[in-house]
């Protein structure tokens, strides 16, 4: 019985000393863009739709050939995925329109003079090499009405082979999403 009790207590030792790394949470970063317009607008951002592989708080990766994708389960956003688009692309248009008021909805009750609604198609991010976001987007007015649309490609360099190089390319891609839209909202007519 001592020997059990022996190798029971040894077990549970060994199993509270255990523990697994620190997870890294990232955020993206709106900072040092230009404005685009002055225009005085009313602008809300629906939640961004993303495929379910990316509704989740941890970095995926893609393979060199695209077939295969990783889950980092320690490189992680600050919020899930589509919450973190949502919030960049609220804060670029913030920066890009500053006499405008844009703010993140979270109920589709909740409409603006000018909606923002955008769907992830697709990202693929290559660890130390680039990120490709493919998104669909439209602007609506307060009615439903489409007034404007467009479906885009963007692509960003990463700096070096770090997460944090691929999350700065990941910004850097979603700002060129951002500025295509704010360039749209600047020139809708309404």
């Amino acid at each position: 019985m001592k020997k059990l009790f022996m190798i029971l207590s040894i077990m549970a030792t060994a199993a509270c000393s255990w523990h697994s790394p620190d997870s890294t949470f990232y955020v993206m970063d709106s900072e040092g863009l230009r404005t685009i317009s002055d225009k005085n607008i009313n602008v809300a951002v629906t939640r961004v739709k993303v495929p379910d592989m990316l509704n989740k708080a941890q970095m995926i990766i893609s393979s060199e050939d695209s077939t295969q994708v990783k889950v980092m389960e320690y490189e992680r956003w600050g919020e899930v995925y589509p919450d973190v688009l949502q919030g960049t692309v609220t804060n670029d248009l913030i920066a890009y329109l500053p006499n405008a008021y844009v703010k993140r909805t979270f109920f589709d009750s909740e409409n603006a003079q000018y909606n923002v609604n955008i769907e992830i198609n697709k990202l693929q991010a290559y660890l130390g090499d680039k990120v490709i976001l493919s998104a669909w987007w439209n602007i609506t007015d307060a009615k439903g009405n489409i007034l404007q649309k467009a479906q885009g490609s963007y692509e960003a360099k990463a700096g070096g082979n770090s997460v944090q190089d691929l999350v700065n390319a990941q910004a850097l891609a979603v700002h060129q999403m951002s500025e295509e839209i704010a360039i749209s909202l600047a020139s809708t007519k309404k």
